[in-house]
């Protein structure tokens, strides 16, 4: 028997969860009142002889992004002392997580805003569950979001590449990554963990907007990046793969996927490869070299996805190791 349980909650379609320990009460719509409170809040419920707030879950989790309110039948009640507020979600439902169950940390690369209102994705059978924060979800609350862009799942550390890795790079072309003035991409073999078809991502609220979602792989959650913005990118029609790479040092070997274009190719750097001089490069990209005759960057993850880049000491050392 398991002695972990969710407190889980709908709005709408979607699915979110709270650990049952982090909720103290759940009561019916009815139990609320009106309040007049400009915070945001739809009402008040008595707990405990203290009126705690009451909030929209689907509000907050939308940022004012067309959220889908659904009924509101129910409120979970959670925090203590003056943290005490309600969520009013369409339905309640308790869940004991089996021993098997995946949970999995999610990694920084998401977003400071993501990564504090969401702790775990948690892999029930077939269905994936985020696990909520409510101490950092809590409008009300002061605090300043949790973030640590190195933070990762254990299992999804990947060992050193061989030395046939690290002599090799990956070449490819896809829409995802920002123009760097080339259509082709190169990455070091020993960042490459694997190439797949492509993955379907869950969509974690508040992420950073180049993350289209989370998806499983080996255990490890894997954001799913794509600079393409908003939008319906059928990469499966367009028969494109899916790369999935780890990062650097600096992001804590967080794996991430992207997709990219069928043609792709391992090529061992040699004397007949020169670097274009006095070529252009975004931050993200440590240099563009002149590989079969054409031009390609060399893509640094870490530039790509960290918050703030790398000294130019830093940026030699990434450079040289890649």
């Amino acid at each position: 028997m398991s002695d972990r349980t969710l407190v889980c909650c709908w709005v709408g379609d979607k699915q979110y969860a709270f650990y049952d320990t982090d909720v103290r009460q759940i009561a019916r719509v009815e139990k609320m009142r009106t309040d007049d409170a400009t915070d945001g809040r739809i009402g008040v419920l008595d707990v405990g002889g203290q009126a705690a707030p009451v909030f929209r879950l689907g509000d907050i989790l939308s940022r004012g992004q067309q959220p889908s309110h659904g009924s509101g039948n129910h409120i979970a009640v959670t925090g203590s002392g003056d943290d005490v507020i309600g969520w009013l979600v369409d339905h309640i439902a308790r869940t004991s997580v089996p021993k098997d169950a995946h949970i999995a940390s999610l990694p920084g690369v998401i977003g400071p805003v993501a990564s504090s209102w969401f702790e775990a994705l948690v892999w029930i059978g077939t269905t994936s569950v985020l696990l909520m924060s409510p101490r950092y979800l809590n409008p009300l609350n002061k605090r300043r979001a949790r973030f640590d862009p190195a933070k990762t799942a254990a299992a999804g550390a990947r060992k050193k590449g061989s030395d046939t890795a690290e002599r090799v790079v990956l070449l490819f072309s896809t829409p995802a990554l920002p123009s760097v003035g080339s259509s082709r991409f190169a990455l070091s073999g020993k960042r490459i963990a694997a190439i797949t078809q492509p993955i379907p991502g869950i969509q974690v609220p508040g992420s950073a907007p180049h993350v289209t979602g989370v998806s499983w792989w080996r255990n490890a959650v894997v954001p799913v990046i794509d600079f393409r913005g908003p939008g319906d990118h059928d990469d499966t029609e367009e028969r494109r793969r899916c790369v999935i790479a780890q990062c650097g040092p600096r992001l804590g070997n967080t794996l991430v996927a992207f997709p990219v274009d069928a043609e792709i190719a391992m090529h061992r750097p040699g004397a007949g490869d020169q670097q274009v001089t006095g070529a252009s490069c975004p931050p993200f990209i440590s240099g563009m070299f002149e590989i079969g005759g054409e031009v390609v960057g060399l893509l640094d993850l870490d530039a790509l996805l960290a918050p703030v880049r790398p000294d130019a000491a830093e940026a030699r050392d990434v450079a040289m190791s890649a």
